[in-house]
């Protein structure tokens, strides 16, 4: 599984502004924005819209879940399948319909994620190797939860480099050089944490991904 592609990759695009779209039916709203010419899903409230519709590069249409159809929509997210790996790309786990081979910084950051998340001894061919982030902070969002995802990208990458290291036919672009959290957010309310993650490859590429943990 190792080859394969595990996670999904996707930016966040700026969204200006919401209304409600006047004679729809289903209830549907507009959303203006910037650059939604390869637009992948909406998020209405933190659920996905079931049908949408891109009229320009700054306003598409999307179709309200019906959980949410008498709802008050106060939030919207607006994501692209044009993958820039900045800080505003986050980080999806799925297997997929149609696995890929996972190459590069893609597979360098996956390769990263998993080690961060692992708990170690849960791994019966590798017990020795894990961050144990999911361990770590559980529900937590204090300030010990800050330092114990630190803790846990030190490891990974320090995990990593080790594991890597003797293996002489790994592309450069997959050889990691150093792990470094570049910002880290709590939301205590929905006990939720955004840490965003910037790699760095033996080819000087930069890929960043923000983590919901």
């Amino acid at each position: 599984m190792e080859g394969i592609q595990l996670i999904r990759l996707l930016d966040l695009l700026n969204v200006n502004g919401i209304s409600e779209a006047v004679g729809v039916s289903p209830r549907s709203i507009n959303v203006s924005g910037e650059d939604f010419r390869s637009v992948e899903s909406v998020l209405i409230n933190g659920l996905e819209a079931p049908e949408f519709v891109v009229l320009n590069e700054t306003r598409l249409i999307a179709e309200v879940p019906e959980p949410l159809r008498q709802t008050t929509i106060t939030e919207v997210s607006v994501f692209s399948q044009n993958l820039t790996f900045t800080e505003r790309s986050l980080v999806e786990f799925t297997f997929g319909t149609r696995p890929k081979k996972a190459t590069g910084t893609v597979r360098l950051m996956q390769t990263f994620l998993r080690i961060l998340m692992r708990t170690q001894g849960s791994n019966i061919f590798h017990r020795n190797t894990g961050g144990g982030m999911l361990r770590r902070i559980g529900g937590v969002t204090n300030n010990r939860a800050a330092a114990d995802i630190q803790i846990a990208v030190n490891a990974a990458k320090q995990q990593i480099i080790a594991a890597q290291t003797p293996v002489r036919a790994l592309p450069n672009n997959e050889r990691l050089l150093e792990a470094e959290i570049t910002n880290l957010s709590a939301d205590p309310v929905n006990t939720s944490i955004y840490v965003t993650i910037v790699l760095t490859s033996h080819s000087q590429e930069r890929v960043g991904a923000t983590l919901l943990a």
